[in-house]
């Protein structure tokens, strides 16, 4: 299906800022807070930061590879470099909504796709390679993203992405119909640290126990809504001062309004207050 809403252009008068506060030069890069003001408020400053440095690198160009493609470039990494050899078919058009019935068996779809691409955000730089992905097509990127392939060869990607140093992160979609699948290997040293996307609970502590295992209850007015396996962590607690901000730790759920965590009877005595997340 074609994308019911535009992409929004970049101005120029954006570009010109942007370019002002970079000193026109290759410096350190800058963020145009005008034109990402809705992403830093969603991402925070520091994940901005990072992402307009990345080098991202998009392997197949049908529906879901353009469609990532184009939000992508949008949220304003340095450079995203498209790959797909493959000559356009006639129902790539259903699919990708930047291919014409000119191209068809004429370019491929990653020549095809890249003008409209590069236009999107002008400070993006977008690009195309072309033949097989190797370990010196991998060089210099941040993230490597496959779409559409084999199991084969997700599995020589994601070799070849693990054996670059620093390590390449992998990511591998597909979308079939009403169904779709999503793989992420960032390496044995990534940590997830936002399990669903939601704002992390929090609960007010009203007493915790100095026994193995300690025993935390929080108030009756709210169930806590932890899971077993949560990892929590505790601020402004009035004794037992050492779990404030310490690091998280997992716990057990015995009830709505109380779990367990480690052996606390070596830690001071609990007062009052706190809250834990």
């Amino acid at each position: 299906l074609k994308s019911a809403h535009p992409p929004r252009l970049a101005s120029t008068a954006q570009f010109d800022r942007m370019s002002r506060a970079d000193g026109g030069g290759g410096g350190a890069a800058k963020i145009d807070m005008d034109l990402y003001s809705r992403q830093i408020g969603t991402f925070g400053l520091e994940t901005m930061g990072k992402l307009i440095q990345m080098r991202v690198l998009i392997s197949g160009l049908r529906g879901l590879g353009v469609e990532a493609a184009k939000n992508l470039i949008l949220a304003g990494p340095a450079a995203v470099v498209l790959h797909d050899d493959e000559l356009v078919e006639l129902r790539d058009l259903g699919s990708n909504f930047y291919l014409t019935e000119a191209d068809v068996g004429k370019r491929t779809r990653a020549q095809a796709s890249l003008e409209q691409l590069s236009q999107l955000n002008p400070y993006v730089s977008v690009s195309v390679v072309e033949g097989p992905i190797t370990d010196e097509t991998l060089a210099g990127f941040s993230v490597a993203v496959f779409l559409g392939k084999g199991e084969a060869e997700l599995a020589r990607c994601n070799d070849l992405c693990r054996s670059r140093t620093p390590q390449v992160g992998f990511i591998a979609a597909d979308c079939l119909g009403l169904c779709a699948t999503a793989f992420v290997d960032f390496g044995d040293a990534f940590s997830v640290r936002d399990k669903d996307g939601e704002e992390p609970r929090s609960a007010i502590v009203a007493g915790i126990t100095q026994e193995n295992p300690g025993a935390v209850h929080t108030h009756h007015e709210r169930r806590h809504g932890f899971q077993d396996g949560d990892w929590v962590t505790f601020r402004e607690l009035q004794g037992m001062t050492e779990l404030n901000g310490s690091p998280p730790r997992q716990i057990r759920v015995t009830g709505p309004y109380s779990f367990n965590i480690e052996d606390t009877t070596g830690y001071s005595a609990y007062v009052r207050e706190g809250i834990v997340s």
